[in-house]
């Protein structure tokens, strides 16, 4: 049991993590922006203590510190999708939206009377970029987008201020996460969604392969980094080590939710298939961790969960 404050809980991974460290017994605050749903943890914002405000308010980042007194400070919060801009904006909102913010909360928390002393950031397989499969901690990175680029930038600042902070820090390189409660813009809960409802999914890229890993795995490893930072050192990668194709992906989900064949339409494949996948052998070694939610597991989960809380609201706005 700990005292825990985390970032990003109105979020997929955020709210999942809330879930796993209450129920481990921990004392839990979360800091959601002014603007932030609490839809993902209303039935839980009770038990929680609830601060809302932006972490580069140093004021406000002060108080809540001042409160919570966390041991255990999980930041998950980030913005995923910047569009492209000619004037190169993105690069500029990325670095504001991703880099500040995580600087902001190093300050404070370094800052702070009581210091906490884990630090979990999460990072994403992204980082990698074109680089050669599996993915190691120790490749070069080669980011493709503003996203990844700037998750990068925290990743690289936070191991260059660990020996100036009190406590150990580590970023946690995140697979491709799913499961139950994922928005519809990812494809794996959008296409849960169409094929249960009867729509047609185009597949653009089906031989493309993934590193999938449920929610569930990955907050197993989140809180098992917060117990021991030291242990997996500044980067460490979270997935599963297998890469099955979007098409095998697919075909799963059209057995699972007894879909017609024919809704779904693989394109053919017009670039070379790209490979997203990580080797995990650094956390297994390291603290023992491997993914233990099997993929045909993890979709089945996700598809009930679909028939229970989706299609029953999705046939309710169909009939207004």
């Amino acid at each position: 049991m700990a005292r825990v404050l985390i970032t990003g809980a109105s979020g997929f991974i955020g709210s999942n993590l809330t879930r796993a460290c209450l129920k481990r017994g921990d004392e839990v605050s979360v800091i959601l922006r002014p603007c932030s749903s609490t839809g993902r943890i209303a039935d839980i914002a009770s038990r929680v203590g609830l601060y809302r405000l932006d972490v580069t308010d140093a004021r406000a980042l002060h108080s809540c510190l001042a409160k919570a007194r966390p041991e255990i400070v999980f930041h998950v919060g980030a913005r995923t999708r910047f569009e492209n801009r000619p004037d190169l904006q993105d690069l500029a909102d990325s670095v504001e939206e991703n880099v500040s913010p995580l600087i902001a909360l190093l300050s404070g928390l370094a800052a702070c009377d009581c210091p906490p002393r884990t630090f979990v950031r999460t990072g994403t397989i992204a980082e990698y970029g074109d680089c050669p499969t599996p993915f190691t901690e120790t490749e070069r990175e080669r980011p493709g987008g503003s996203y990844a680029a700037s998750l990068l930038a925290g990743t690289h600042y936070l191991e260059m201020a660990q020996p100036r902070l009190p406590f150990f820090a580590v970023t946690a390189r995140l697979a491709l996460t799913y499961g139950p409660g994922q928005s519809e813009s990812f494809l794996i809960p959008r296409a849960i969604t169409q094929l249960l409802a009867g729509q047609k999914v185009s597949v653009r890229s089906p031989l493309d392969r993934r590193d999938l890993i449920h929610v569930d795995d990955v907050t197993t490893a989140l809180m098992m980094l917060g117990d021991n930072p030291e242990g997996a050192g500044p980067v460490v990668n979270v997935g599963t080590g297998d890469s099955p194709t979007v098409a095998e992906v697919m075909r799963t989900l059209i057995k699972l939710t007894d879909a017609d064949v024919d809704l779904v339409k693989f394109s053919d494949q017009v670039r070379d298939p790209v490979e997203l996948i990580v080797s995990a052998e650094r956390i297994r070694e390291r603290l023992g961790w491997s993914a233990e939610i099997k993929l045909q597991d993890g979709l089945e989960r996700t598809v009930k969960w679909a028939r229970e809380n989706i299609i029953p609201n999705f046939a309710t706005e169909m009939q207004a």
